[in-house]
């Protein structure tokens, strides 16, 4: 029985130490998008509409249109200015603030190709969260793309045909999309 004790001991105290040699990984400014990214429960709302007009702005870039970006940037900024008050500091409120600094620039967008360039910002600060956890890709029903191309990923709706958002030009179609899984 003394001896049973004495195990248990020694064994939580290796558990105990085991734990606490595990280094410890956060993600904010200047580290790797390996890091988990988490939100809390009260900045999914805010994430949800986030999504839904990331993708309305996505379908204005495939076909090229500029009319109306304005206006979903600024539902873009107002869903990112609220997750970040419910986030603590950290990683999931630095990611808000990316796509917060990247809705703006949409909103100031004077062409085609500053709002490409907002967009993929966006897409930088959103698809770290999305690695991390592939399953809200499945409950958001999205898909993560890359064009082979020019390197850009993004995420779109999973029952559209893929199509880069990215095109430089209305006549050329990229054709070297692949999925990220």
């Amino acid at each position: 029985m003394l001896n049973t004790r004495c195990c248990k001991k020694i064994v939580l105290l290796l558990v105990f130490f085991f734990i606490g040699s595990l280094p410890v990984v956060s993600a904010h400014e200047g580290h790797s998008h390996e890091a988990v990214i988490t939100i809390g429960k009260k900045t999914v709302v805010h994430l949800q509409t986030i999504l839904s007009t990331y993708q309305d702005v996505h379908t204005h870039l495939v076909k090229k249109d500029l009319d109306g970006i304005s206006g979903l940037a600024q539902k873009m900024s107002d869903a990112a200015r609220q997750a970040i008050q419910t986030e603590s500091n950290g990683a999931g409120r630095h990611m808000m603030e990316h796509v917060l600094a990247g809705a703006e620039d949409l909103q100031k967008a004077k062409s085609i190709q500053d709002a490409q360039k907002s967009f993929a910002s966006i897409s930088d600060g959103l698809l770290p969260f999305f690695k991390s956890w592939p399953n809200q890709l499945k409950r958001n029903e999205l898909k993560m793309y890359k064009c082979k191309h020019d390197g850009h990923c993004w995420l779109q709706s999973q029952n559209c045909a893929s199509a880069c958002p990215h095109n430089a030009d209305q006549t050329t179609v990229c054709t070297e999309i692949e999925e990220i899984k």
